[in-house]
């Protein structure tokens, strides 16, 4: 009886232990230009991509929200992200509504979503603007370094 009760417990310690973290393998640093109601701006933006559970993530931006989670898709060509934009009145999106995209272009106050692909060749990155019609308001065009965890600069406190 004691052995069963050992085992038993044993085998509940077992499956509440922590497991392995996933991690972030592929780091994108990308810098280009956003086009949008016939002004150009230098942007960039950097992200980091959990393939085993579809997830993108903004490191740092000087466009979008950096630690907003993205969904990834991925296939043998292209990563591919949806940004959608906070919610008119969230917190988020007033802290957003003064950010430098919609300063520099009050025609993005109608930005809904924005559509991003990575070419997993050519680590160039494409992206479309789109208002809640679906619209094309504007484009992203990127060059990405990509890295992995061997080569990623380690973060320093």
């Amino acid at each position: 009886m004691a052995a069963q009760a050992a085992a038993g417990l044993l085998f509940a310690l077992g499956a509440v232990a922590p497991g392995a973290a996933q991690e972030f393998g592929v780091y994108l640093n990308c810098a280009g230009r956003v086009e949008a109601g016939g002004k150009v701006r230098a942007s960039q933006l950097d992200l980091a991509l959990r393939r085993n559970s579809a997830l993108a993530m903004i490191q740092r931006s000087d466009i979008l929200p950096a630690g907003q989670k993205l969904r990834l898709e991925i296939t043998p060509q292209f990563y591919t992200m949806v940004f959608d934009a906070p919610r008119a009145g969230s917190v988020i999106w007033h802290d957003w509504l003064r950010g430098a995209l919609l300063v520099w272009n009050p025609d993005l106050h109608k930005l809904h979503t924005i559509r991003m692909s990575v070419d997993r060749q050519t680590a160039a990155l494409q992206g479309e603007l789109r208002d809640g019609a679906g619209r094309e308001i504007g484009r992203l065009q990127m060059r990405c370094e990509p890295r992995d965890n061997d080569t990623v600069a380690a973060p320093k406190f």
